[in-house]
Order: structure tokens, then sequence, then C-alpha cells
């Protein structure tokens, strides 16, 4: 069966003029997302992963091409358009966790979710049951954002970036700010996720969540240098792991 595309890109090209010249970023770009798919995007540093992610959410301005995401091309779509579009489409999770120190991690997440839902106790319920599928407590999501663990207040991240059902959910570096046993509690949330059906489109240098993805991008001087289906997650397989491991070797990482 066919699967659906949730975003759909044509030649994108991302450039910008420097001392050195014009430098290109992303290069001719083609590429389709398809819904419920745990998409991975890997390469070196410099490869223009990051930029490819701003771009399919709409965060960065393309120089060319076309990005059309749930059957709108964003790419014709002035700032405030694209603001409103990514409120109700898209969630974010970075490395770097951006929460309002003075603010509650629940009012932290009620901020997001008030911005598309005005209906405040229709969010509180929601955002209640959210912080309870991460697994943090009453106590804790009363308490301000300077008041908890990174772990704590990266898993609110997640709660934030889902409370408006985004179709897909953006991660770049997710756990890069992260020790090992908050970094594995994260990925396994948005495994779960993932499981319950959302989109995620996640930028990681970290073979260990690429492992989470069933489809991996590698990205080489701003072309898809290879790709590789590996599947639905599956904790502790050997096969999976040696998969991997072959195809970056391949790709020269």
């Amino acid at each position: 069966m066919e699967k659906n595309k949730v975003i759909s890109v044509k030649n994108l090209v991302k450039s910008f003029d420097n001392d050195s010249g014009n430098q290109i970023i992303i290069d001719n770009l083609n590429v389709d997302i398809y819904k419920n798919d745990f998409t991975i995007i890997m390469g070196a540093s410099g490869a223009g992963k990051s930029t490819l992610l701003y771009s399919l959410s709409g965060m960065d301005k393309p120089t060319s091409g076309s990005i059309v995401f749930n059957n709108k091309n964003i790419t014709n779509m002035n700032a405030d358009e694209l603001a409103i579009f990514r409120r109700k489409n898209c969630g974010f999770v970075f490395q770097q966790i951006y929460m309002l120190d003075k603010m509650s991690l629940l009012d932290n997440v009620l901020t997001a979710g008030l911005l598309v839902n005005s209906d405040k106790k229709t969010v509180v319920s929601r955002a209640k049951k959210l912080f309870q599928k991460v697994n943090i407590k009453e106590t804790t999501y009363k308490k301000t954002a300077s008041q908890v663990s990174g772990g704590e207040c990266q898993r609110a991240g997640i709660v934030r970036a889902v409370i408006n059902n985004p179709s897909v959910l953006f991660a770049d570096e997710p756990t890069g700010a992260l020790n090992s046993d908050n970094g594995e509690k994260v990925l396994d949330i948005l495994t779960e996720l993932n499981n319950d059906g959302e989109s995620i489109i996640m930028v990681t240098h970290d073979k260990k969540s690429a492992l989470r993805g069933n489809r991996i991008i590698y990205i080489k001087d701003g072309k898809i240098f290879g790709e590789l289906s590996l599947g639905k997650y599956e904790k502790n397989n050997k096969e999976r792991d040696e998969k991997l491991d072959k195809f970056l070797k391949e790709m020269g990482w």
C-alpha cells in the first residue's frame, strides 16, 4: 500500500552570499516525507541537516524550490502565514531547552496550546494527560523550569511540542544536552509518540538515537547521499544495529 506524503520537496536550494562568494547549503534536493514515519536526518557537521529541517518546517526560507506541506506550498507563504501554519501543523523539540524560567512547566505548555485553542479547560486537560504520558507528576509540572532537571524540562518540552496535535514533530538533536539516562527516556517518549501515529523528523549525530527511526536519510554537501529503511524500532535488535553500522560506514560517517 502506498504511503501518504505529508511533505513533498522539489528542487530545494538554500544558499547565501559571504566573503568567499555564494555558498550553497542545500543543493537541488528532492525528497518526500511520509505520514507516521520516524525519519532520521544524519550527516557530517555542515552537511545541511539542520538547514533542511528548518526549511521543511517553514522556519527558514529556501532560496528556490518548493515545499508542499499538508497539500500547501509553504514557500509561497509570507511570515505571518507561516507563523500561523507552524502553530497548527508543527511541533519543535531542540537541543537547547527553550522554557520561560519564571513560569511553571504547565504554564509554558498552556502558552503554546492557547495560541491554537482558546478553550482553556480542554487545553489543560490535554496537557495533564500528556504530562502523565511522559511521566511528569503534578508536583513537578507546577514547578518553574529553573526548579526541575534538564531531563524533566526536555520531557516538558515534548509535551509543549505536541500540545496542538501537530502533523509533524521536528526534533533537532533533542538528546544532545542530556545524560544517557535522560536521553534514553526522551527517545522512549518519541518512539511511543511515533507508535501512536505521530510523524517525526529528527536530526541527530548519535547512532543510538538514529536506531529509533524507520527511515534514515544521509545528507552530504546539501544533497541526499544515501537512504536506509530500518522498519519499526525493536529494542536490542542486533541485526538492526549491524544494518545501520554498515550503512553509516558506506556513507563515510
